[in-house]
């Protein structure tokens, strides 16, 4: 019984965080990384954890994106070379972020919004960061 209820309350917090939606409004504008939540334990991700530590995100009401740090490495600056001409949309189910364009059917990064406790996270699927940020 107690399996249960651990597996229903599992299902009921993730619903939650799954079920928030956003539009394009809430997202268009500049967010800095304030801090990284959650990381990889390798030491290969040093260098692009110490990157995106001082990101900002730049989605622009035309759909282009931008993404810049202060800490440019040699991994993040292929990023940036990848993302130059990109455009972002927000999914059909309104809550994740597509970056790329038709041609690449904007496979080069997807962000997974999830706001907690009134603080919004960037959790980066490819990379398993999750990135508190501010919209400026």
């Amino acid at each position: 019984m107690k399996k249960q209820l651990l597996v229903f309350a599992i299902l009921l917090f993730t619903n939650h965080m799954i079920s928030q939606e956003y539009s394009e409004k809430d997202i268009v504008g500049k967010w800095k990384v304030v801090k990284v939540l959650k990381k990889p334990e390798s030491p290969n991700f040093n260098d692009i954890i110490k990157s995106f530590s001082s990101t900002t995100f730049q989605f622009e009401e035309n759909a282009d994106f931008k993404i810049t740090t202060l800490d440019k490495t040699k991994l993040f600056a292929m990023l940036t070379d990848m993302t130059k001409e990109a455009k972002w949309r927000l999914n059909n189910n309104k809550y994740a972020i597509s970056i790329g364009n038709d041609s690449n059917k904007y496979s080069i990064l997807k962000i997974i919004l999830v706001e907690v406790d009134g603080k919004m996270i960037f959790h980066l699927d490819e990379t398993e960061l999750d990135l508190e940020v501010v919209k400026e």
